[in-house]
């Protein structure tokens, strides 16, 4: 699975998990701002997103890491994160 790949999975759980508008889904860069000023998403939607993602992806994550929520601060590092714990 490539990052591009990745990533428009990404946006779509944005959509449906997150409730962000499609459209406003669909133009998040790779280095937009996920969290406060950017797209303004908080802890709680960072939750229902990992929930997503461990469905979509088939992901386990490790939640004994004390500072995971700079894993969301850009779709980048999120995919990034994505293709680390895949093994890709």
């Amino acid at each position: 699975m490539t990052q591009a790949e990745i990533v428009a999975r990404l946006k779509k759980l944005l959509s449906e998990r997150v409730r962000i508008p499609v459209a406003r889904a669909q133009a998040l860069e790779l280095e937009t701002p996920l969290l406060k000023d950017g797209l303004g998403l908080d802890s709680l939607d960072c939750v229902e997103l990992t929930l997503g993602m461990e469905e979509e992806f088939g992901l386990v994550f490790d939640d004994s890491e004390e500072d995971w929520m700079h894993h969301f601060s850009c779709l980048d590092t999120l995919s990034q994160l994505v293709l680390h714990i895949k093994g890709e």
